[in-house]
């Protein structure tokens, strides 16, 4: 489905209608005015793509765009901006950096503790990411009672994780250098291109494993390149990625060690008879405090295993034009507007078909 034309030209049954895709420009959607709950009150929603962020910062101020993601740097300035409307919350997903459990070193279980010890992620969250993220310590969404809260993220302890790599048979010589049996520990870490934030961890990674003796390199690639060439052919060393989650805990295409072949999701090859048996039986349990247990003893596992280094989840933001409110009709029939306002999981785009624009920012009173 990833490589379908499909996704070039969708056919749906939701409120809007695909009309137009030029790539690297905009989406172009139309309302479908059969829609079971009524048509959207917008006529046509324009989805354009502007990779630049200073350039969709600019766009927003001039108002040919109605809504912006936040970066990192921008938030405290904009959401104090009377002319927009900011919402804010904790994403459905998060940062890692996955190792390659085929390859020497990643085999061994201490490497890959003492690389995420080597690596101060609280000062990625402070300085390249303006304290907008949170630590994270597995792979369920932070926010749900999947998400095991006793278990505490990794230290920064550049010297405990020194001593793990000695422990596991590599020590440094005359150079500094880390060796095993003559051979050196040295390995290419990669990422995407257009990501600046991953581009930073690329370079705070190389530089905290480089002071421990391990010779480091690091490559930046084409999206399509680095998934196509490296991921889904599982020819790479680590690599810094993103998952973007639901909030059902089924983990089995990521950690099932029956996905680990190529251009499958478990690329990092990890493989435990414990956590493939709770992960078919999570899929299967309907007990949802039973269910709670079972993720937590995942969640225990993959945290000791180290599959991944986990790095953070972020925090975003959102900021809209004032102006776009929701329009409702009473049982009267009277048409009411309303605030805008995010559901308990944080989406306030849920009501999106009946937002409108108005011709002038309106006054609500303290009840919406």
């Amino acid at each position: 489905l990833r490589d379908s034309s499909f996704n070039r030209h969708p056919i749906g049954c939701g409120p809007f209608r695909f009309v137009e895709w030029k790539s690297d420009q905009y989406i172009v959607l139309e309302r479908f005015e059969h829609y079971w709950e009524g048509p959207p009150n917008y006529h046509r929603y324009i989805y354009r793509i502007i990779p630049d962020p200073l350039t969709q910062e600019m766009e927003f101020y001039a108002g040919t765009i109605d809504s912006y993601p936040v970066q990192p740097h921008q938030v405290e300035r904009l959401k104090k901006d009377p002319r927009f409307q900011s919402f804010s919350g904790l994403s459905f997903g998060y940062t890692y950096i996955g190792y390659n459990m085929r390859r020497e070193p990643f085999n061994d279980k201490r490497v890959r503790k003492a690389l995420g010890m080597a690596i101060d992620v609280d000062k990625i969250i402070r300085y390249v990411l303006y304290g907008q993220a949170e630590r994270i310590t597995g792979p369920f969404v932070k926010q749900t009672d999947y998400y095991n809260k006793k278990i505490a993220p990794l230290p920064y302890d550049p010297e405990g994780a020194l001593r793990l790599l000695q422990e596991a048979g590599w020590h440094r010589d005359k150079d500094g250098w880390l060796r095993k049996d003559g051979k050196k520990l040295q390995f290419t870490l990669i990422t995407n291109s257009g990501n600046e934030i991953r581009k930073a961890i690329l370079a705070i990674a190389q530089d905290a494993w480089k002071k421990l003796g391990i010779d480091v390199r690091t490559d930046v690639l084409e999206w399509s390149v680095f998934i196509k060439e490296r991921v889904n052919k599982l020819d790479f060393d680590a690599l810094i990625l993103g998952w973007s989650m639901g909030i059902d805990p089924d983990l089995y295409q990521i950690f099932h060690s029956s996905q680990c072949g190529p251009y499958q999701l478990n690329f990092v090859g990890f493989k435990n008879q414990e956590a493939d048996e709770l992960i078919l039986r999570i899929r299967r349990e309907y007990d949802h405090q039973k269910q709670v247990e079972l993720c937590h003893r995942l969640h225990e596992i993959i945290a000791e295993e180290q599959p991944y280094t986990f790095l953070y989840v972020t925090k975003w933001t959102a900021v809209l034009d004032k102006r776009i409110v929701i329009k409702d009709i009473d049982r009267n029939g009277k048409v009411v507007y309303k605030k805008i306002t995010p559901t308990k999981s944080g989406d306030y785009t849920f009501y999106f078909n009946k937002w409108i624009k108005l011709p002038e920012s309106p006054v609500f009173s303290k009840e919406g």
